[in-house]
């Protein structure tokens, strides 16, 4: 039997490594949701979307910009969706790509928090499975710099020698590879739940301080491959690196 599988925000980082993922998988009928075919901040541009799902993956936001932009592109969008699943009386399962930062109080992580009241709320009432994945920091081949992770704005700057500035540079952050996440959300897609709504903090065992993060990275233009690198984390950084620079 095959699985209609949506997917918000298919052209984003992770998003495109999921859709790569699930267009492999022969079960499967995937249908991406993103600009500039739908405008998420449209109810209307959801509609048809929202109603053909069986698992909807929500992994559209916006990470950097005005405090506008950034609460909208997490509130209003979900809000949105969650307004087409209403209307369209869909029974569609969620897994919400949430972010470690909902902990904390910046603009970003309040959005996300919100998100996830919302995600819960939906669920008790509409009696539909929601899963909310709080991944850590995610990096990986085709991440951006200055936007998505800051191991992909140290890769893109050694690899195009420029200066590293480093700010606090003790301050221990988890890691997690674009392969380890995929894997995790893909399992909740396909793995049932007794509980309606699932919280669950996505984490590795990729710890590092920024400092050393950065020290690391700088010497991989000396490295001629990952042959020399014992830790799967170091391998997975420096593969990192080669797709920041395209001269390897």
């Amino acid at each position: 039997m095959i699985m209609k599988i949506g997917l918000t925000g298919s052209k984003g980082f992770i998003g495109q490594h999921l859709a790569k993922a699930l267009k492999e998988n022969k079960k499967v009928e995937l249908l991406g949701c993103d600009l500039p075919k739908a405008d998420l901040l449209r109810i209307a541009s959801l509609a048809k979307f929202a109603a053909k799902q069986d698992v909807i993956i929500h992994a559209a936001a916006v990470n950097r910009g005005s405090n506008t932009a950034v609460i909208a592109g997490s509130v209003v969008v979900t809000y949105n969706l969650l307004s087409a699943l209403k209307k369209s009386q869909s029974r569609a399962k969620i897994v919400y790509l949430s972010s470690i930062r909902a902990e904390n109080d910046s603009p970003y992580g309040l959005s996300k928090r919100l998100t996830e009241v919302m995600l819960e709320n939906y669920s008790r009432e509409q009696k539909v499975p929601v899963v909310v994945l709080r991944l850590t920091n995610v990096f990986g081949e085709d991440c951006r710099p200055f936007y998505n992770s800051v191991v992909a704005t140290f890769c893109h700057q050694v690899a195009h020698d420029k200066k590293l500035t480093v700010k606090n540079g003790q301050r221990k952050v988890n890691f997690i590879y674009i392969e380890d996440a995929v894997k995790a959300v893909l399992k909740e897609v396909f793995q049932p739940r007794k509980q309606l709504f699932y919280l669950k903090k996505t984490t590795s065992g990729n710890e590092i301080t920024v400092g050393d993060l950065a020290k690391l990275i700088k010497s991989f233009p000396k490295i001629k491959n990952s042959g020399g690198l014992k830790q799967k984390f170091h391998k997975n950084l420096y593969k990192t690196y080669l797709s920041h620079n395209k001269n390897l």
